[in-house]
C-alpha cells in the first residue's frame, strides 16, 4: 500500500509593496523635515507672528550683531567692503535671495546701510529673519 504524500503548497510572500511603502515613507520624511542650518553667530532676533522657512543654499546671509558689526556669510566685513563682499558672494546675480539677520538691539542705521547697499546693487529679493512669537518666552 502506497502512502499518499501530502502536497505541499508553496506560499510566496511578495514583499514588493512593502518595499514601496518603506521608500515612500522615507521620501516623505526627507522632504517634510526642515533642516536648520543656522549661522554660528549668536543673535537675538526680533519676533514676528508670521515666519517662513527658507533654504540657505542659494542665498546671501547678512548679519548685524548688537554691536553693529556686519557679517556676510559668517565673515566679518567693514562698511567699505560690504558692497564688494556681497557682489563676490552673489556672483553679481541681482536675483539672488538675501536674508538679513539683525540683532534686535542693533541700531536701525546699520540695517538701513545694508538695505541701501542692496538697493544700489539692485538686489530686490530681501528677507528679514525673525523668530516666531510662539518660540519666545514672555516674562
Amino acid at each position: 500500500m502506497k502512502l499518499r504524500q501530502k502536497s505541499r503548497a508553496d506560499y510566496l510572500v511578495d514583499i514588493t509593496p512593502l518595499v514601496d511603502v518603506v521608500f515612500l515613507m522615507l521620501i516623505f520624511f526627507m522632504v517634510s523635515t526642515s533642516f536648520n542650518l543656522s549661522s554660528s553667530l549668536k543673535l537675538d532676533l526680533p519676533t514676528s507672528k508670521a515666519t517662513a522657512a527658507q533654504s540657505e543654499s542659494k542665498q546671501v546671509t547678512i548679519a548685524i550683531n548688537a554691536k553693529g558689526q556686519l557679517y556676510v556669510q559668517d565673515e566679518i566685513v567693514d562698511d567699505k567692503d560690504l558692497r564688494k563682499r556681497i557682489l563676490n558672494v552673489s556672483k553679481g546675480d541681482p536675483n539672488m535671495r538675501v536674508v538679513l539677520r539683525a540683532d534686535s538691539d542693533a541700531r536701525h542705521k546699520r540695517v538701513v546701510l545694508v538695505l541701501d547697499t542692496l538697493r544700489e546693487l539692485e538686489m530686490t529679493k530681501v528677507g528679514i529673519a525673525t523668530v516666531a512669537a510662539d518660540d519666545v518666552e514672555t516674562h
